[in-house]
């Protein structure tokens, strides 16, 4: 585990975001020695903070085994090189905390060419005086000293690399596509998680699954913890109503999510556009809940998926004040943790997808039975009962449904 220093500086310091960061900071495995805090009145364009605080902040790291500093915004290049070159210990701002954390979480080949696209995207504008210790010129006329032709040359290898991953991450695009396809063939609808990291969409996903088959390699990993999945895990539903749905869990957003990681983590959280529902996770224990639906309405606004219907589902209500089950319009407020509210959350899910069902009554004969298996996909099943005459059904039908059976259908 590294040591490591963490400097606070914004206009306005909020306790909640700092303990944000200092989350991010444990999910990353490092060790906080020191906080530094510092309101500032205004940006220095050379070092972010003020002077004071560097010499404060250098003063400490004398005699210390630190392996970063690091600060809860995102700094310039230049920036970076002054602290770096002040401090003499090596520099992070944000966006590279968020990205040392997502290399530590990816798993699959996916997950790893998207962290390492965002990488080197981030790395290749902090080359610039990276090899001045080589010398930048040398000789006279057009002859380059070491250290610029080090550096056209990392340069080279960096956008070379990049070039080789975002063909390789075309290439998973296009794969997807055939998946997405594939399953929009099968006439289940897609049902999304999202919502603020740690909020409990994987801990939701997991529930839904024991009520389902209860089949252990189907869940996904479970952890209280900042970014715990990364990769979009897409599993089938069927609710004890014989409602049948995909359900997709994605990665968790965060606030100031470096731009370079949507843009990576692009076919991944495209996914969420297909979708035929949202289900937005809130951590209703969090009194930042209501920013963090800010922040997942922005950055679903990004990805091109506002649109799409959405159910908000409170969870952890047994950690507030929230009184739960209950359900408020298009708000459910439940505990995933207690299995408590997932009964009145699968009504309501029912209730968004199929919004223009009609309940009726049927009577389906026997010769044909073989219609029933659609009836029970498509359809939603209130009774049935089985006499001499046939099937009688009392059972929820879309428009469609309505039209294609309606010679069985009682007036």
């Amino acid at each position: 585990m590294e040591n490591v220093v963490i400097v606070f500086a914004d206009k306005e310091l909020m306790e909640e975001e700092q303990q944000e960061f200092v989350e991010l900071i444990k999910a990353c495995d490092m060790d906080i020695q020191q906080e530094f805090i510092q309101t500032l009145r205004e940006i220095n364009f050379r070092t972010y903070i003020g002077k004071g605080k560097c010499e404060e902040i250098r003063d400490y790291l004398i005699d210390k085994e630190i392996a970063h500093v690091v600060f809860d915004h995102d700094l310039t290049p230049l920036q970076i090189r002054n602290l770096e070159e002040y401090f003499q210990v090596p520099v992070m701002d944000r966006t590279e905390l968020i990205l040392a954390i997502f290399e530590k979480r990816a798993v699959s080949r996916v997950a790893r060419l998207q962290v390492e696209q965002a990488s080197l995207s981030k790395l290749l504008p902090r080359l610039i005086g990276a090899n001045t210790q080589l010398g930048r010129q040398s000789g006279s006329g057009k002859n380059k000293g070491a250290g610029e032709k080090q550096l056209e040359l990392d340069r080279r290898r960096i956008k070379s690399r990049i070039s080789e991953v975002n063909r390789e991450l075309k290439k998973v695009e296009l794969e997807r596509m055939t998946q997405r396809k594939a399953r929009q063939k099968s006439d289940l609808p897609l049902v999304s998680l999202v919502g603020y990291t740690n909020a409990g969409k994987s801990t939701i996903l997991n529930r839904m699954l024991d009520q389902c088959d209860g089949k252990e390699e189907k869940k996904v990993l479970e952890k209280d913890m900042l970014f715990a999945t990364l990769d979009t895990s897409i599993r089938q539903i069927k609710t004890k109503d014989g409602d049948e749905f995909l359900l997709s869990d994605t990665v968790g957003f965060v606030s100031e999510l470096p731009h370079s990681l949507i843009k990576a983590f692009h076919s991944t959280l495209e996914e969420v556009k297909y979708a035929s529902l949202l289900l937005q996770i809130v951590d209703a224990s969090s009194s930042q809940h209501m920013k963090q639906m800010e922040i997942t309405q922005e950055t679903l606004q990004e990805i091109g998926a506002s649109h799409i219907p959405m159910i908000t589902v409170y969870n952890k209500c047994d950690q507030c004040d929230f009184r739960y089950p209950q359900v408020s319009g298009n708000d459910i407020y439940m505990s995933a943790k207690e299995g408590i509210g997932f009964d009145e959350l699968y009504q309501k899910i029912h209730q968004m997808l199929y919004p223009n069902e009609m309940k009726v009554h049927m009577l389906l004969p026997y010769d044909q039975s073989k219609c029933m298996a659609e009836l029970i996909r498509k359809g939603h099943i209130l009774s049935r009962e089985d006499d001499m005459h046939g099937i009688s059904l009392e059972i929820l039908l879309n428009e469609d449904l309505l039209k294609k059976y309606d010679m069985y259908i009682k007036k």
